[in-house]
């Protein structure tokens, strides 16, 4: 295949844009879209000149679709990811990867048994400022890494129906965390509340990695501007990044330096790497375990702060 042939399920705010991106990525594909609600499948497949439906089945029972991309409420993950599997079909399944740290366990199963591949949408991992920053931590650039600070703040995104602050906005950076320090989470504290919605709307978190490294978190609704940054400090340099404007400044002793980075788009780059991997039949840098990894950390996020006591996890590999 020169192309992989893929299906969107799930045409909302996010599922829209994968369908955008997929219909020009030169190695993929779009071949359908698929929502639960009829007139927005029928408005999506024809932007984008593709058939559309609004039975599931329509696509996961067709032989000319590789792959398909789960953009459809957390709760939904497992039933479709479970159901696309059986069909044969490779699988990128929006973050949070399933709604429990079990389902996901069933997923990466039945994934290995039926010889597929699952992704989780972590789309931070493909912001060039985060791929430079972890660059420079890999080379040794800033020292040895002791702490992380991300502060991921604004208003309440209408899109969000299922899960709160810290499955929908804290996941980006407690997996990016995993993935800078290159360890996996001891221990965990959070404190969450809920000022303005029925789920947590602001969350406090600090995490313990199990070679000294700990990051804080600062995940919130409720801050009229939009903000998302990390502070990166080591023992020779610290490193600042913003998300958004995808800029990052290098701060020692003698000088700060803000290298010139090319701006792409963080989705266009993460929907390339999930066809061309499944083309060239190569590792996802994002896995299925990263994706279990950031829901069983958010899990003990969200105990934490219900019994206000910090949560130790078990020891896995590192990355």
């Amino acid at each position: 295949m020169s192309q992989l042939r893929v299906a969107v399920i799930g045409t909302g705010f996010w599922g829209k844009n994968q369908a955008r991106v997929f219909s020009q990525l030169p190695q993929a594909k779009l071949m359908c879209v698929c929502d639960a609600t009829p007139k927005t499948a029928s408005a999506i497949g024809l932007q984008f000149r593709v058939e559309h439906t609004s039975n599931l089945d329509d696509v996961l029972f067709r032989r000319d679709i590789d792959a398909v991309t789960i953009c459809t409420p957390t709760v939904t993950h497992r039933d479709i990811a479970t159901r696309a599997l059986e069909a044969g079909k490779h699988v990128l399944v929006e973050k949070p990867m399933t709604n429990t740290v079990a389902e996901g366990n069933e997923l990466l199963s039945l994934a290995k048994k039926k010889g597929l591949r699952i992704m989780p949408g972590h789309i931070e991992r493909f912001n060039p400022a985060v791929t430079y920053l972890k660059s420079l931590v890999d080379e040794g650039a800033l020292g040895s890494i002791m702490l992380l600070l991300a502060r991921r703040v604004g208003r309440w995104p209408e899109r969000i129906g299922d899960v709160g602050v810290v499955r929908d906005t804290a996941i980006h950076d407690i997996d990016l965390a995993r993935y800078i320090f290159a360890d996996e989470v001891s221990a965990v504290y959070a404190q969450l509340g809920s000022l303005r919605h029925s789920k947590e709307d602001y969350a406090e978190i600090m995490l313990q990695f199990s070679k000294g490294g700990t990051a804080f978190i600062d995940a919130n609704w409720l801050t009229p501007q939009k903000t998302r940054t990390m502070v990166v400090t080591g023992s020779d340099a610290t490193a600042q990044l913003d998300y958004i404007t995808q800029q990052v400044s290098i701060e020692s002793s003698e000088r700060i330096v803000t290298p010139n980075l090319d701006r792409k788009e963080p989705l266009t780059l993460e929907l390339a790497h999930f066809a061309e991997s499944i083309l060239n039949d190569r590792p996802f840098s994002v896995n299925g375990i990263d994706g279990l990894r950031a829901v069983e950390i958010c899990e003990a996020v969200l105990t934490s702060g219900t019994v206000g006591k910090t949560m130790t996890l078990s020891i896995h590999s590192s990355i």
